[in-house]
């Protein structure tokens, strides 16, 4: 495995332990009674973040599965950002 891939993959296990830790927040509001609009927001909050780990799931399938594991050329990175782009929105 790349460093590169070794790198994505710690990045990815860390916006992981960010979601769990948002979650955790969440739980907790609930449980000490916290307003309806707090904890709409925390949920909020926790979607988007699962929404971007998705996002990059789809984006390093993308990467590894089309470049066989080597990082593609910075104008082939620019296209897939650009057309990974059109899918956020």
């Amino acid at each position: 495995m790349n460093t590169a891939h070794q790198n994505r993959r710690q990045e990815t296990l860390a916006h992981i332990n960010r979601i769990q830790g948002q979650i955790e927040a969440l739980k907790k509001s609930i449980i000490v009674g916290d307003e309806c609009l707090k904890v709409a927001s925390l949920a909020t909050s926790i979607a988007k973040s699962f929404d971007s780990l998705r996002f990059r799931t789809l984006e390093g399938f993308l990467i590894y599965q089309f470049h066989g594991g080597r990082g593609p050329s910075a104008g082939k990175l620019k296209q897939l950002h650009d057309l990974l782009n059109l899918y956020k929105k």
